[in-house]
Order: C-alpha cells, then sequence, then structure tokens
C-alpha cells in the first residue's frame, strides 16, 4: 500500500504499557505499537531507517523532549510525518499532555510532556506542512484501575483546532473524543481503537474504502466512529460511549493511503470527462531561444523573424546535435542505472527529433518553431511507460537528463466547453482554487488549493495535469490524485 504522497515519509512511533513508577498499565499498547509498525513498513513501504519506535523505558521524557523535536526539525518540504502514540494522556496547566515511562505520579507536570512543546510547535517551526497524529491515549485518572484507554481531564479542543488550522495539511485522529473512555480488547490483544484504525488503513475493511482503492480523511473517520461503538456494544459487556474524534485541516479531501498508483487504476473521473486513461502519457516541455541554440552562428545565422516552413528546418537542423546527444545520454544511463543491454534498446535520431524504445518506457524527443514565439524552439519529451509505475526500477528518474513534469491525458469526444468551466467554477467556489478560461483560444486552466494545476486544451482535446514540486514519476501520480479524488466530489460525482 502506498502513501498518498510518496514524498519521503518518516514516522515516530511511541507506546507505553508499563511505566517505571506506580502507575496502571496501558493494556496492550505495546501490541498496537508493533502493529502500526509492521503497517507502516509493510503495507506503505516506508524504510526502517525512516521510522523510530520507543517502547516503554525507551520512551523517557527526555527522548520525547529532545529526540522528537529533532527528528522533527530535520523534515523538508516535501516529507510526510506521521506520529502514533499509545499511553496514558491527559490535560493540565494549560495543555495537553503524555506520559512517558518515566512519569511520577508526584510531579506529573515534570515528568509528562506536553504536546504543544513535543510536536505540535516544532511541526508549526518546520518546513514539513503534510503529517498525520494518531493518539490512543488512556485513563481519565491516572490511579483508576479500570482497564480503559480516555484523555484525562477531558484534553482540551480549542488546542487541536489551533493546530490543524494553522497548517494547510494537517489530521488528527484520537481514540475517542474529550470526556470519554477508550479501551482495550482482551478479544482483539489490541486497543479496540488501533485494532480498527490499522484494518482501515490496510485496506481490509470495505467500508473504509472510496472507489476500492483510497483511504481518505473523511472515509477513515466516518468508519472509526461507526466500527467502535458498534463493536463496544456487540462485542463487550461494556456499558459506555467511546466515539472516536478527529481534527482535519486540508485545503481539500485527501487520500490517506492508496491501494496502488499504477496506469491501470489511474481511472478517477474528472467533471464528467470521458478520459483515455490508456493513453496517458508525461511531458516536459522546454522554450529556448534559437540564438542560444548550439551550432547557431551569430555572425552568419539570423533569428527567425516569423514563422515557416524554413524557420522550421532550420531549427530542426540545429537541434538534431543535442537531441542526438541527449539521446545517447539516456541510452548509457539505461545500461548503466537500468542494467539494460543494447539488444534491450532502440534508438534513433532525425532532423529536430529522436526516440529511444525499451521494454520499460518509450521516450521521444521532438522540437519546432514555438507557435507562440518564432525567434523560439520548443522541445517537447514525451514518456510513455510500458509497465506499471509502482513497478518501475529505483532510480528510474535518473535515467532522463531532463524529468517530465505534467501528465497528459487524451480527452475522447468533444468538450461542452460551456459546461466544463460551469463545473469548474463550482469546484472554485465548493474547494477553492483559481479558475482561468478562454474560449477563444480554447482552453481551460484550474489550479486547485494543493498547487496541481489542470489545463483542458479544446484544440488537442487533452487534459493536462501538472502537480506543483513534484520530481518522480509515482510522486506526480499522487499528487495528481489527491487533487482528483477531490475534484470527484464537486457536482455530485460520487466516487462510489
Amino acid at each position: 500500500m502506498d502513501v498518498i504522497a510518496s514524498q519521503q515519509t518518516y514516522a515516530v512511533i511511541i507506546a507505553v504499557e508499563n511505566y517505571q513508577f506506580n502507575i496502571s498499565q496501558v493494556h496492550y499498547a505495546e501490541n498496537d505499537a508493533r502493529a502500526f509498525y509492521s503497517w507502516l513498513i509493510n503495507d506503505m513501504g516506508v524504510p526502517i531507517e525512516n521510522v523510530k519506535m520507543w517502547i516503554n523505558q525507551d520512551a523517557t521524557a527526555t527522548a520525547l523532549r529532545q529526540e522528537l523535536s529533532y527528528e522533527i526539525r530535520n523534515l523538508q518540504e516535501d516529507n510526510r510525518f506521521i506520529f502514533y502514540y499509545a499511553g496514558h494522556g491527559f490535560y493540565a496547566d494549560g495543555s495537553n499532555r503524555i506520559t512517558t515511562w518515566d512519569t511520577h505520579t508526584a510531579n506529573l507536570s515534570g515528568t509528562t510532556v506536553a504536546l504543544k512543546d513535543i510536536l505540535f510547535d516544532p511541526l508549526h517551526n518546520s518546513e514539513c506542512n503534510k503529517s498525520l497524529i494518531f493518539i490512543d491515549a488512556c485513563a481519565s485518572h491516572i490511579q483508576e484501575q479500570f482497564p480503559s484507554r480516555d484523555l484525562l481531564s477531558e484534553m482540551s479542543n480549542n488546542e487541536f483546532v489551533d493546530f490543524v488550522r494553522s497548517s494547510n495539511y494537517q489530521a488528527m485522529f484520537l481514540s475517542c473524543s474529550p470526556g470519554e473512555k477508550s479501551y482495550p480488547s482482551n478479544i482483539l490483544q489490541h486497543g479496540i481503537w488501533t485494532y480498527h484504525l490499522i484494518k482501515a488503513l490496510k485496506g481490509d475493511v470495505r467500508e473504509a474504502l472510496v472507489r476500492d482503492q483510497y483511504i481518505t480523511d473523511t472515509s477513515l473517520q466516518n468508519y472509526l466512529r461507526q466500527a467502535v461503538p458498534e463493536f463496544i456494544r456487540s462485542r463487550t459487556t461494556l456499558r459506555a460511549n467511546q466515539t472516536p474524534w478527529a481534527q482535519i485541516s486540508s485545503s481539500n479531501t485527501f487520500a490517506v493511503c492508496d491501494l496502488g498508483i499504477d496506469e491501470q487504476n489511474f481511472d478517477l473521473p474528472l467533471m464528467g470527462i470521458d478520459l483515455a486513461y490508456e493513453d496517458m502519457m508525461f511531458r516536459q516541455n522546454e522554450a529556448q531561444n534559437v540564438r542560444n541554440l548550439p551550432g547557431f552562428n551569430r555572425s552568419t545565422h539570423r533569428e527567425p523573424e516569423y514563422h515557416s516552413g524554413n524557420a522550421n528546418n532550420f531549427i530542426n537542423r540545429l537541434m538534431t546535435t543535442p537531441i542526438s546527444e541527449e539521446i545517447n545520454t539516456i541510452y548509457e544511463r539505461c545500461k548503466d542505472i537500468l542494467g539494460l543491454r543494447r539488444r534491450d534498446i532502440t534508438k534513433s535520431v532525425q532532423d529536430g527529433g529522436g526516440s529511444l524504445d525499451s521494454s520499460l518506457f518509450r521516450f521521444t524527443i521532438d522540437s519546432l518553431q514555438n507557435p507562440d514565439n518564432p525567434k523560439q524552439v520548443m522541445i517537447i519529451r514525451t514518456l510513455i511507460l510500458l509497465t506499471d509505475a509502482n513497478e518501475l526500477p529505483e532510480n528510474f528518474e535518473r535515467v532522463f537528463p531532463i524529468r517530465p513534469d505534467e501528465i497528459v491525458i487524451p480527452i475522447n469526444g468533444e468538450i461542452d466547453f460551456d459546461l466544463m468551466v460551469e463545473k469548474f467554477e463550482d469546484a472554485e467556489d465548493e474547494i477553492g482554487g483559481n479558475l482561468v478560461e478562454d474560449d477563444i483560444r480554447g482552453y481551460i486552466e484550474y489550479q486547485a488549493p494543493d498547487g496541481v494545476k489542470f489545463t483542458i486544451l479544446t484544440a488537442t482535446n487533452e487534459l493536462i495535469i501538472k502537480p506543483r514540486g513534484t520530481r518522480t514519476i509515482m510522486e506526480m501520480l499522487s499528487s495528481a490524485k489527491t487533487s482528483l479524488i477531490a475534484l470527484s466530489h464537486v457536482n455530485q460525482l460520487e466516487l462510489e
């Protein structure tokens, strides 16, 4: 299972089941932590070195104050941070606090840690703007002997709300609502909430899935709010309420998990458009001044002043050498990086264009006089994958000196321009973003709140999706899917 946004994911898991001093046990907290760890490593594919797990004596106040803050400070803008905690939690001295292995009841304020200090503030001050926080905190009174998990003295709602609203992509899921308890189960050998959380995240529960593929922030919370109380009512003798709670801040609905990213299932609806996903490609367009091209002699050559066949042929001749060099570079990297042999690769170069074919992909590069500026050449690089994106070899993108930066999907049939504009106007009203349209030039351009840009061109009948700040094919697909999920809800275009 892949993360919606396949940027590097970093995670910290903390569980305190047994305490150093006389504090009641948190039943199955260690099981919960290890199950969450397994999900990260085995299902999400997070590298082991990216996950820190502190259980019992490793989860000291010093570790949380110093090491957790250090981990968060090192996060980058394109990282995603995941935090999981299982243990006693409470509200005191104006802040939400969690206990550590060395917490002492005689000095709670000094031997517990404030979430604001170790988590919220460090995240606010870091470059990271994508985080998921899961807290299964327990015991409304630390001395309480009944094995419950809830937030002592009712966790403050305002602090959480302030936190998630101050960032553009923050989600916090808690095991119960303020004032309620969160229970473990001897049958499950887990906390009830964490058990259902992990089942949902693994994709084992259809009710938590959107379009049989996505776990979104909304679908996850809706499932937990239904499943946990139902389990307590039907599978336990408890006479109590436990209602999972979440605070989510995002410019639109986002996917917590994606059950696979490849062209075969990259078929989300968009405003009712009939998209030919089977012909999807990746592209990069680059404009250069003709006078800056290799081979252009400023003494004997003149920049084209007008569009013409002769000017285009002149540009093609100038581009033959740089295109040949780029094709040869890709050829050599296919051998060095992908381990391909000469017989596995077919390449060709002609005036103004070139191509390279392998079992994994087809790459083409073409040049023409820029339609918008006769003094420029437009270089068009196209990459068509011949295998699933999630099956590409490691370092695949390093093969290409210049990487694609947009996804292109052909549109089947005619486009109703007025209807499309109206639907994107609805999206602008409902989820934000910015719309620009021009019926004379035949384009509709909508930039989603997360920066992903959607462009419909009527002349070529294609949809162009340009994610912001992505570096790999997987990141492009993930970023595009996040926005498509949000747009799919506009105008009652349901995903189910």
